[in-house]
């Protein structure tokens, strides 16, 4: 699998280059922008800070459309008999396909922070973004990671059902579209746990807390303290998309190897 993991990656090249490209440019004209006062004074950083969330959802937005059209391709198109000619099992070849797909990913976003980093220095306002800590962008780069996988895996387990008989006679583009309700109903789980259950682990010591004072986007699964640091991760959020990003995956598995007549 790793031989194949690493196959995936090399032919990624050319996209991840378009991406780490996207990322650069948008980093300086953010930068360009925030330098000349084009956000609201008084809330500048929060602005550029929402900004910078926007901009790192379009990179995950385009990387996801991209793989999700290769994992179509490369299963289910008329090439696709060269994919399983490869002497590994359908579950290796469909998590190397995700792990590929969440590599580039991630470092599309790595790049992105670095090159916040370096464009901020280079224009002579990293100090004033020094409350924009980038533990911090990192730590949100892990949650939309997460939601990004859940996202992938709900579009390509969209696409597998499509191929099950009993569902070709509808177009494909229904089972995606039921791919998106699911991960929206996902979502509205997620927010309410929030709520309901803000049981945390912290960054500081790996410990589980309980939060009395709610402090965080709920979306982000992340509480703040009273200070704006983070505090931790909401543990039930992290439980509860693992179990779906598991299942996701291996029922997909199950269909494309029991179910699907190629």
């Amino acid at each position: 699998m790793i031989r194949f993991l690493k196959y995936e990656l090399k032919r990624s090249r050319g996209f991840f280059l378009l991406m780490a490209l996207f990322a650069i440019l948008s980093q300086g004209l953010v930068g360009i922008f925030y330098k000349l006062n084009s956000f609201e004074l008084e809330n500048k950083n929060t602005s550029f800070f929402i900004l910078l969330i926007a901009l790192a959802l379009i990179i995950l937005s385009v990387c996801l459309i991209f793989f999700t059209i290769r994992y179509k391709r490369d299963i289910f198109d008329k090439s696709s008999y060269i994919t399983f000619t490869i002497n590994i099992s359908v579950a290796k070849i469909i998590f190397a396909k995700f792990l590929a797909s969440l590599v580039i990913g991630f470092l599309s976003l790595v790049v992105f922070v670095g090159s916040l980093i370096i464009s901020s220095k280079f224009l002579g306002i990293y100090d004033d973004l020094i409350n924009i800590s980038i533990k911090v962008l990192m730590v949100y780069i892990f949650v939309l990671e997460i939601y990004y996988s859940i996202a992938y895996l709900l579009l390509v387990f969209g696409i597998t059902l499509s191929k099950v008989q009993i569902f070709r006679r509808y177009y494909s583009f229904v089972s995606v579209v039921l791919s998106i309700v699911l991960f929206t109903i996902i979502v509205w789980l997620l927010r309410n746990i929030y709520t309901i259950s803000p049981v945390i682990l912290r960054f500081k010591d790996f410990a589980i807390q309980r939060i009395i004072n709610i402090n965080g986007v709920d979306i982000s699964m992340l509480y703040n303290g009273v200070d704006g640091k983070v505090l931790g991760i909401n543990i039930w959020m992290l439980t509860f998309s693992i179990l779906i990003i598991a299942v996701t995956f291996f029922y997909n598995v199950f269909l494309i190897e029991e179910k699907i007549d190629f």
